[in-house]
C-alpha cells in the first residue's frame, strides 16, 4: 500500500513503456543529438539515482544519486528523483518498509484496520445474531454472517465465529434455550441453581450479552431479577400489567413527556427482568413437582 503514490507510479509506467522500442531494453534509451541529429543509444540510471546529463558522441550518460527522503525504484533516465511517501496517520498506519533511495515506502494499516481507497478504516465490528464469516485485515474488511438457528456468536466477545449451541449433559436441564446471541443455559434441580447466587452464575452470559446491547449494568438486572423471585408466586400465572406510568392517561403534563424516553427504558428492563424470572420460577416450579 502507497497512499498518494499513483503520480509516481504512472511516471514510472511511462518509463518502462518506453523499454524494449528500436532495441533499446531495461539499461538503455535512445536519444536524438540535439548538434548532430544522430540517434544515439544511452545507458539508463540505476535505481537509487537520477539523470544528470544525457550521453553525447563521446560521453556515456552521467547520473547522481538521489538524496535523503527520494527514490527511483527502476532504470530510468528523468532529471529529479521521487519524494518518498510518509505513512501520515500514525494512529493507524505503520511503516512496512522505510524508504532506502531504490524503493518507497511501504505503508499498512495497523492490526484492527484496513485500507479504504484514501485512509485506513476500522474493521468493522459484527452485529448481534451475526458472527464472523472472514477476518479483517489490512486490506479488506471483517465479512459478518448471520448465525443460523442452532447456532451463536458470544455477543460479549468481540468479532467471534458462529458456533452450535450446547447440549445440556444428561444430568441438567434446559432452563433458557440458546438465542444468535448467547448459548443455552443449562441446570440442575440442585438446591445450589435455585438460589440468588445460583441463577447469576447460570445467566452471567446471558446478562453480560444484555448489558453489550443495551447497556443494562449487570447488577441493576440481578436485582430486578431478585425482586421478582420473591415476589414469584404472583407472577406465575398470567402477564404483568403495564406500568402505572404508561397507562392511559389524558392528563399526561408536560414533566412526564419529557421524562417518557427514561421511562421507556425502565420499562424495557423490567420486561427483560419479568421473561428471566419467570424462565427460573417455571423451572423451580418443575424441579418441585419432580421431588413430590
Amino acid at each position: 500500500m502507497k497512499p498518494d503514490s499513483s503520480a509516481k507510479d504512472v511516471c514510472f509506467l511511462l518509463v518502462s513503456a518506453l523499454s524494449g522500442a528500436n532495441g533499446e531494453d531495461e539499461y538503455t534509451y535512445w536519444r536524438t543529438d540535439p548538434v548532430t541529429r544522430q540517434q544515439l543509444l544511452c545507458n539508463r540510471c540505476p535505481p537509487g539515482s537520477r539523470l544528470r546529463a544525457h550521453c553525447t558522441r563521446s560521453s556515456q550518460t552521467e547520473c547522481a544519486p538521489c538524496g535523503a527522503g527520494l527514490f527511483t525504484e527502476f532504470w530510468n533516465y528523468i532529471p529529479d528523483c521521487l519524494r518518498c511517501d510518509t505513512c501520515s496517520d500514525h494512529q493507524t498506519m505503520r511503516v512496512v518498509r522505510p524508504c532506502n533511495g531504490s524503493v518507497n515506502t511501504l505503508c499498512e494499516c495497523k492490526a484492527g484496520f484496513y485500507w479504504d481507497e484514501h485512509f485506513c478504516r476500522r474493521h468493522s465490528t459484527c452485529k448481534p445474531g451475526h458472527g464472523v464469516k472472514a477476518s479483517g485485515t489490512p486490506h479488506k474488511d471483517t465479512v459478518c454472517e448471520l448465525c443460523a438457528d442452532g447456532h451463536f456468536a458470544d455477543v460479549t466477545q468481540e468479532n467471534t465465529t458462529c458456533v452450535t449451541h450446547s447440549a445440556c449433559e444428561d444430568h441438567k436441564l434446559l432452563l433458557l434455550p440458546g438465542s444468535r446471541w448467547h448459548d443455552s443455559v443449562c441446570a440442575t434441580c440442585d438446591h445450589h441453581d435455585h438460589t440468588p447466587k445460583g441463577w447469576e452464575d447460570l445467566f452471567k452470559p446471558v446478562l453480560s450479552g444484555l448489558h453489550v446491547q443495551f447497556g443494562i449494568p449487570i447488577e441493576r438486572m440481578q436485582k430486578l431479577v431478585n425482586r421478582r423471585l420473591r415476589r414469584g408466586s404472583g407472577r406465575r400465572n398470567g402477564k404483568r400489567a403495564a406500568p402505572q406510568h404508561l397507562q392511559r392517561n389524558d392528563g399526561t403534563s408536560e414533566e412526564e413527556l419529557l421524562n417518557l424516553p427514561s421511562i421507556l427504558e425502565e420499562t424495557h428492563q423490567s420486561l427483560l427482568a419479568d421473561r428471566i424470572a419467570r424462565k427460573i420460577l417455571r423451572f423451580q416450579q418443575h424441579c418441585r413437582s419432580r421431588e413430590l
